[in-house]
């Protein structure tokens, strides 16, 4: 705060208020002369007087109001369990994943007779019991463009998932949102025949774990924000998977396997965030042959 000139007559100056303690009068007295505007605190009776020029009361006890409307309600704090990257990329558990990728579609180049022997298939998920499929299904694929496209997805949702909640806990994770996702898909289409390869289904079970933590983290602070705004990880998420998995023109996209791989995939996320303070499909194609889903 600044002296008392001499030559100002404290009868000339305006009265912004009165205060118990020196202290908060000059805490409002900072926020004046963050205005630039000058300020005095004096001395008044029991108490301080906080003064500044006339011109200048309205404005300042404008910006004194908001300064205690702000202060009644202070933006929520960012815990650190609430830091949304924590760990690392886990490259080497990404390097295992693509390799297995890899390797399989060789195996398939090499032995054709594989593809549907470990096809995501209703029939024989559900008439024949082989339960392995929705899992063996995640590492076929119809072609290398297929493979490529499932690589970067799973490279770039997957390495998010794994810095927010680790890569020991991101893979099984995302590779189970896959298999359950393959799984309610063949469910779905029974008892109609229906058949699919590749690892979309992680692919958006990873973007369905990263909404779910998303809408998680943002529901704890929900008293400070709206409800567009606890909603926008969910909302934001859906619109990806609509861009990236909504359908190819030739009709062969499972997209039912990626709205359920993104919808295991969101449950785990939410779960996951709830429970820690941290807080397609996948499906390919078979053949053309057997019209199977990519």
């Amino acid at each position: 705060m600044t002296d008392p000139d001499p030559s100002i007559n404290i009868e000339d100056l305006a009265e912004v208020g009165v205060y118990p303690s020196a202290a908060e009068a000059h805490e409002h007295g900072l926020v004046i002369l963050a205005m630039r505007k000058p300020c005095w605190v004096l001395e008044n009776g029991g108490g301080f007087g906080l003064f500044t020029e006339t011109a200048d009361l309205s404005a300042i006890r404008s910006e004194i109001q908001a300064y205690e409307a702000e202060s009644l309600f202070p933006p929520p704090r960012r815990m650190p369990d609430d830091e949304p990257f924590r760990f690392s990329a886990g490259w080497a558990a990404l390097a295992i994943w693509a390799v297995a990728l890899i390797a399989s579609f060789v195996w398939q180049i090499e032995h054709p007779s594989w593809t549907e022997r470990g096809c995501s298939s209703s029939i024989g998920l559900v008439e024949r019991g082989e339960w392995w499929r929705p899992v063996t299904a995640m590492f076929l694929h119809s072609d290398t463009p297929h493979l490529a496209g499932n690589l970067l997805g799973g490279a770039f949702f997957g390495t998010l998932v794994a810095r927010s909640i680790g890569s020991l806990r991101a893979w099984p994770m995302i590779l189970a949102s896959g298999a359950l996702g393959n799984t309610f898909t063949s469910l779905a289409n029974w008892p109609e025949p229906f058949e699919s390869v590749g690892a979309s289904t992680a692919v958006f079970g990873a973007l369905g774990i990263l909404s779910g933590l998303g809408f998680a983290s943002l529901l704890r602070h929900r008293l400070h924000l709206t409800p567009a705004r606890v909603a926008a990880p969910v909302l934001g998420g859906v619109i990806v998977l609509g861009l990236m998995g909504g359908g190819a023109p030739d009709g062969r996209t499972d997209v039912l396997g990626h709205v359920l791989g993104f919808a295991t995939g969101l449950v785990f996320g939410f779960l996951t965030g709830r429970l820690s303070p941290a807080g397609a499909s996948v499906s390919g194609t078979v053949t053309e042959g057997h019209g199977g889903r990519i």
